[in-house]
């Protein structure tokens, strides 16, 4: 069994460090960006995809089957752990249902700011980043420690890749909409400043 959660977690990790390499070059060299990707079914997105997949289901079997197994063994954590994975989930969902698969996916769609994006330019992100802190505290798991420490990382810099990208397509409509409403969480701005960088 330790040899099947080994080779589970070592599967995982390269699958989240390989997306943290493609997420940087996104950020550093936009002109050969991985995220957002080019095109549907394109060699960018189904690599960033398969990826993806790879690193949550290894971290929901690493979580199955490495549970209450760390140092974090506390009952208080469980019950806060648990309500963060349910408020995390919410907004996700609230966030793709307003966004849509497809946008969802990296493919250009349209510029929303509507439902909790006027709130937060990236609810999807962010409640993932609360479920994976919900996880950690739930699952008490050395392995879902460090992995859902790098995916933390990883949902924390994808908005660096997507706001050069997200300029470009939607223009001064996007630039005043990242001067009112805060990257991930903050107070949202009323006036119209007209800086040139978002938040």
């Amino acid at each position: 069994m330790q040899t099947l959660i080994d080779i589970l977690f070592y599967l995982t990790l390269v699958s989240e460090l390989l997306l943290l390499l493609l997420i940087l070059i996104s950020i550093y060299m936009p002109s050969r960006r991985f995220w957002p990707p080019p095109g549907k079914w394109s060699m960018e997105y189904n690599l960033i995809w398969s990826l993806t997949f790879i690193s949550i289901g290894g971290i929901i079997t690493l979580a199955l089957l490495t549970w209450d197994t760390y140092l974090l063994s506390n009952w208080l954590l469980k019950p806060i752990g648990f309500v963060l994975i349910v408020l995390g989930n919410a907004l996700a969902i609230w966030g793709l249902r307003e966004l849509g698969v497809y946008a969802s996916s990296g493919l250009e769609y349209k510029l929303v700011t509507t439902g909790p994006y006027k709130y937060t330019r990236n609810p999807q992100y962010l409640g993932d980043i609360i479920v994976l802190i919900g996880a950690i505290l739930l699952v008490n798991s050395f392995y879902v420690l460090v992995t859902s420490i790098l995916g933390i990382i990883i949902f924390g810099l994808l908005p660096f890749a997507e706001e050069p990208w997200l300029r470009e397509k939607y223009g001064e409509d996007y630039i005043k909409y990242c001067n009112r409403v805060p990257r991930f969480i903050g107070r949202i701005r009323r006036t119209n400043d007209e800086r040139l960088f978002p938040r």
